[in-house]
Formats: structure tokens, C-alpha cells, sequence
């Protein structure tokens, strides 16, 4: 079903929960190029805002990390470039990390990058009914993926993209066609 196209696992780190004031400080394009080669964007970034310490208890980014990684304007034709007509796969990349990135972009000036298409495997979780918690931690576990440094956006981009694998595997029946089949049978 892949096949043919470029596939990035996605994932940010934020200052934040919120996209309209909270900043994108790490992002990651982890997976392979239409090609088979292997695909790996990722960096911190200057969120031009002090991050927050209960944030930083999380992903364990601090100020100093960040202080001469550039804004987001400087890596936008970058991330840009890289998902230009992918397929982009996050873990409630629909909900959080997609609407970051569309406001970073719209603060930078620039438009929204404009990938082929999003797979969103906390959607995924859900439609299919996977027993237990959905979080990527929950559904790695449960897939036998292990995550040793979760909340770095290299690990979790990496995972997302095993975790949308290993999904296909355990439920060969409804993943059959192509990727806009796939979208059309797992949308609202």
C-alpha cells in the first residue's frame, strides 16, 4: 500500500499544549524516500520563548538546548521540502502536531507544507477498536516496540512509523488498496 511513496514518521516537541501561543522547540522526519533510501530531518528549535519547566520535565529540553538551534523560520524550506506529496504519519498528529506546524507556518510567513497524505495512528487505534489505553506508549508496548527515550521527537517519529507497520501486519484485511482507499475507509 506504501509502496512508491515517500513515508515520514512525524513527530514535534512543543513549549506547549497549545498552537495558537505555545512553540514547536524539536521536530523529526524520520523513515525512507520513494526510493527505499533512509530519511532522517530532525532538530531542536529556537522557540524565541522561555520553556516552560513542567515541559521540559517532559521531554527534557531546556533553554539552553535551544539557544542557537535557529527559529522555525530558518528550518521551515527544510520540513517543507521533505513532506512535499509524502505520506506523513504521526500519533495524533491530526490533533496536535499538524495544527503546531500550520501555525508556525503561518507565523513564518510561509504556506503550510502539502503532503500526499496524513496517517494519524491514534485514529487508527481507535477505528480499529485496539483493546487498552491509546497512547503511543500503550500501543507500543502492546506491539513490542520499545521506546527508551519517549518524548524526543526522533524516538517517537521512529515508533509512530513502526507502530503504523506493525497495525498493518496485525490487521492485513483493512489495510488492502491504496493510501486513499485507506484514508476514505478510516475517515469520519
Amino acid at each position: 500500500m506504501l509502496t512508491g511513496y515517500k513515508v515520514l514518521g512525524f513527530d514535534l516537541e512543543t513549549t506547549g499544549f497549545d498552537h495558537r501561543s505555545d512553540r514547536i522547540v524539536q521536530f523529526a522526519l524520520i523513515g525512507s524516500d520513494v526510493d527505499g533510501s533512509h530519511v532522517n530531518l530532525q532538530s531542536l528549535v529556537n522557540p524565541r520563548v522561555r520553556i516552560p519547566p513542567e515541559t521540559t520535565r517532559v521531554h527534557g529540553i531546556t533553554d539552553a538546548d535551544v539557544r542557537g538551534a535557529g527559529d522555525f523560520a530558518q528550518h521551515v524550506a527544510g520540513i517543507s521540502s521533505m513532506m512535499e506529496d509524502s505520506v506523513i504519519v504521526g500519533h495524533n498528529v491530526l490533533q496536535f502536531d499538524w495544527r503546531f506546524l500550520e501555525m508556525e507556518c503561518m507565523r513564518a510567513g510561509v504556506e503550510a507544507p502539502r503532503p500526499r497524505a496524513i496517517i494519524d495512528t491514534l485514529v487508527l487505534a481507535r477505528r480499529l477498536r485496539i483493546p487498552g489505553r491509546h497512547t503511543l506508549g500503550h500501543l507500543c508496548h502492546r506491539f513490542g516496540i520499545s521506546m527508551d527515550r519517549s518524548h524526543r521527537a526522533d524516538v517517537d517519529a521512529g515508533a509512530t512509523l513502526l507502530l503504523l507497520w506493525r497495525i498493518m501486519q496485525a490487521y492485513p484485511d483493512r489495510f488492502k488498496g491504496s493510501v486513499d482507499d485507506l484514508l476514505d475507509s478510516f475517515s469520519d
